[in-house]
């Protein structure tokens, strides 16, 4: 709190002079959409075409304004713009409600409110979607998926088609943030990645930070992905169901404590989704034995205590399964609890403090007779966050806060299933506390001059109750030099902490600044650096993250990772915003980044600190983005050129090595045409070069064995990477109900490498034989089309 007392007293003393020249009224309030009042977050208010705001995640707005007569704009994407005539002479509370755009409006007035936001905003580097985009997106099975959507981003990758997790300019799937409703998801995706757990009908906000992100969030390095749920429908109780070939899904929302007025005090959302294909599978004698479903619930619910303050509660749930009958059982998933009051203290002020519990889990369960045993590790993260923003005048706002998060690692526990003779064994359990104090700070300095900078200061203790290993040389590995190879050192004793107790300790400051020079009214340059910090790390051996990778904390063998991101990057709007252009170049210079030493062993290993090394990385490249946002077809079309790098004592000669994520070009383009009020027909292009992977080059017999001798780390490339997918919607006609949608998946059956393996075992008369001869086999996901379709129902 000090240091937020000390930033709001230099602004007072920089700004007196500015507040009191002349008399100034605050006009302030919420932006909601009119037929289920839910707020809308991300809302422009133009005052005279010059001085503009924006609403907040629970579209609150303030602006600061000298006596007079302004002509204000209200407008967002997808929505009618308010124009309105208005006095300032008080002191104001105003509430605008925004009703959807038809057909017959005038598309002008929605250009003009959307040049301006894309122009003049700080922000770069950031990415958002709205739900009706993701939906009309061309997917798998039919089943709208957030990630898979945000892949078609410039900058933003998968390591194959079934990856789990995302990858952003280079950066590995555990460097993103993903927040659902504030809180963490460490794993966001469904049956290894085929799907992800975020249900599109209940999904009201997304914004991805590729960079320039601001103080307000830490931990990770590569991004942030923020997904807010829908409040509901706070004026009537309706419905939403879909079913398709792989899951079926329903959302149900309507008003609390609704009286004579239009709306209620409240309002609450449930959605839930399965999938079903486990039900089908007795029909394949192939798959007769395999289990694998997913579901998920999401709920949210909010309630206006007073005209001031409101309270929010929202969860998510959701489970995976995945099993082979008489071999192996998992099951994984996702757990979170948010709890939120939001409160005006003042026509300038904004309160919100939210408490937050997340947790992931998986149970891995090996049923070979004999030997049947249940691994289980658990992640669980308590999160309290207080945020409070301060609407100085039209040019400055202040926005402070804390954010305490206190984690629980379990990173396995095995016990005996059926009396199996396996002995139980429960690993030690990691204990830290990560807290980070921030200030974030927007000004205009000019009209073409606008700056956004702040400082995050973060604290990370590694805390008891433990026993770590104490080595011979005081470090777990020596490097060779002579044999290339690490040595793990003898363990010479242990040191006991007491519960509570701080084992290591970290901190940092973390700066951030984003600016915007507007060059003309239609076209701008902006810059950005961010200094981020990561103590948590994801420790894997494989080439896509898996749900069974281990979670590990920083501690005294175990460094944070650190990161500098610099972006610059040029923006225009052509023909009052139906085109626009992004052009942004970035450098990333990442240090103690962790991978796996050669010969590595993860799995069931509680000294994990034996098994991995750090190092340095580097990622740099260009994004080039055009948009289409008017007329019958829209879309964007979208080019990266980048490169991933790391340079690891002992790896690939002591030298620079591609990153699993390292890809040099991506193109994507995507379309979306509609044809008449039935028809909405999509489509999107992905081009993609190889990516890495690290081939056998020979092999040796030693003791009888076989053994394969491999080349550098990552200096191989899997062949380059291309495919269509189409859709088309068939909506209901006026005053019906029902919508259609068909879809096909690798429209023209191209069979991608997703990777290649090497055996000595090949197919001689359909029986698989030792032919004593190497050979390669190409894996493919999605081999051929794959049709879909999918009907969805509102009541």
């Amino acid at each position: 709190m000090n240091q937020f007392k000390i930033a709001v007293c230099f602004g007072c003393l920089l700004f007196c002079g500015t507040l009191f020249a002349q008399q100034e009224f605050t006009l302030s309030g919420y932006v909601q959409e009119a037929s289920s009042s839910e707020k809308l977050f991300g809302v422009t208010l133009v005052f005279n075409g010059e001085i503009g705001t924006t609403t907040n995640a629970y579209g609150f707005y303030s602006v600061t304004l000298p006596e007079g007569e302004y002509s204000l704009e209200v407008g967002y994407l997808g929505f009618r713009t308010i124009l309105q005539d208005i006095t300032v002479s008080e002191n104001e509370k105003r509430n605008f409600e925004l009703v959807e755009e038809t057909n017959q409006l005038d598309e002008v007035v929605v250009k003009s409110n959307r040049v301006t936001k894309a122009i003049t905003s700080t922000e770069m580097s950031v990415a958002t979607l709205k739900t009706e985009t993701i939906k009309k997106i061309p997917s798998v099975l039919g089943e709208p998926d957030l990630v898979k959507s945000i892949q078609l981003l410039p900058g933003v990758s998968s390591v194959n088609e079934a990856a789990s997790g995302f990858n952003v300019r280079g950066g590995s799937a555990d460097q993103n943030l993903v927040l659902l409703d504030e809180a963490t998801l460490y794993n966001a995706s469904h049956l290894f990645g085929f799907f992800s757990v975020f249900n599109s009908d209940a999904i009201k906000d997304v914004k991805l930070y590729k960079g320039g992100i601001p103080s307000v969030y830490g931990g990770r390095l590569s991004s942030v992905l923020d997904v807010k749920q829908k409040e509901g429908n706070a004026k009537q109780f309706n419905g939403l169901a879909s079913v398709g070939l792989i899951s079926a899904k329903a959302l149900v929302e309507g008003p609390i404590a609704k009286g004579e007025g239009a709306a209620g005090k409240g309002s609450y959302m449930v959605a839930g989704r399965r999938s079903y294909a486990d039900v089908f599978t007795f029909l394949s004698s192939e798959f007769k034995d395999v289990k694998a479903y997913f579901y998920d619930l999401n709920m949210k619910a909010n309630y206006e205590l007073n005209e001031n303050n409101r309270l929010y509660l929202s969860g998510y749930f959701g489970r995976d399964k995945f099993g082979i009958k008489g071999l192996v059982n998992t099951f994984w998933g996702n757990g979170s609890g948010t709890l939120r009051w939001t409160s005006v203290l003042s026509d300038k002020v904004f309160l919100q403090t939210s408490g937050i519990y997340s947790n992931y889990d998986y149970n891995l369960d090996n049923l070979r007779s004999g030997a049947e045993f249940r691994w289980k590790s658990v992640i669980n993260n308590y999160n309290i966050k207080p945020r409070i923003s301060w609407f100085i005048n039209g040019n400055n706002t202040i926005k402070a806060g804390t954010d305490f998060t206190y984690y629980n690692f379990k990173p396995g526990q095995i016990s005996p299933l059926e009396g199996s003779s396996v002995v139980p064994e429960t690993f030690q359990e990691n204990f830290a506390l990560e807290t980070g104090t921030y200030i974030d700070y927007q000004q205009k300095l000019s009209d073409k001059l606008s700056l956004q900078y702040g400082l995050r200061y973060s604290t990370f203790d590694r805390l008891g109750k433990a026993e770590v290993n104490e080595y011979e040389t005081g470090n777990p590995l020596t490097y060779n030099a002579e044999q290339d190879s690490y040595i793990v050192n003898p363990v010479t004793g242990t040191t006991s902490y007491k519960s509570g107790e701080t084992i290591k300790s970290y901190n940092a400051f973390e700066p951030r600044f984003s600016m915007r020079y507007l060059l003309t009214d239609n076209s701008s340059i902006k810059g950005s650096y961010n200094r981020m910090n990561q103590y948590l790390h994801l420790i894997s051996n494989t080439t896509s993250a898996t749900p069974l990778d281990v979670w590990a904390p920083s501690g005294r063998y175990l460094k944070p990772q650190s990161l500098d991101q610099y972006a610059l990057g040029y923006f225009k709007n052509f023909k009052e915003g139906a085109y626009d252009l992004s052009l942004e170049g970035y450098y990333k210079d990442i240090r103690d980044v962790t991978d796996f030493k050669n010969g590595a062993d993860l799995l069931f290993t509680e000294s994990v600190e034996t098994e991995f090394v750090q190092g340095k990385g580097r990622a740099y490249g260009m994004e080039l983005q055009v948009n289409k946002n008017d007329g019958k077809l829209t879309g964007w079309l979208s080019y990266t050129l980048a490169r991933s790098e790391s340079k690891v004592l002992g790896i690939n000669n002591n030298k620079y090595y591609p990153t699993n994520s390292d890809q040099l070009h991506e193109l994507n383009a995507v379309g979306i045409y509609k044809l008449n009020d039935r028809w909405d027909f999509g489509a999107n292009f992905v081009y993609g070069s190889g990516r890495p992977l690290t081939y056998p080059t020979g092999r040796y017999s030693q003791n009888g064995l076989v053994l394969a001798d491999y080349s550098d780390r990552n200096g191989n490339r899997l062949p380059a990477y291309h495919r269509l997918d189409i859709s088309a919607t068939l909506n209901p006609k006026s005053g019906k109900n029902g919508k259609w949608t068909f879809g096909l998946v690798n429209a023209y059956g191209r069979q991608n490498a997703s990777s290649i393996y090497f055996s000595e075992v090949g197919e001689v008369n359909d029986q698989e034989v030792a032919t004593g001869q190497t050979q390669a086999t190409k894996l493919s996901i999605f081999g051929f089309p794959l049709p879909s379709i999918s009907y969805e129902f509102k009541f």
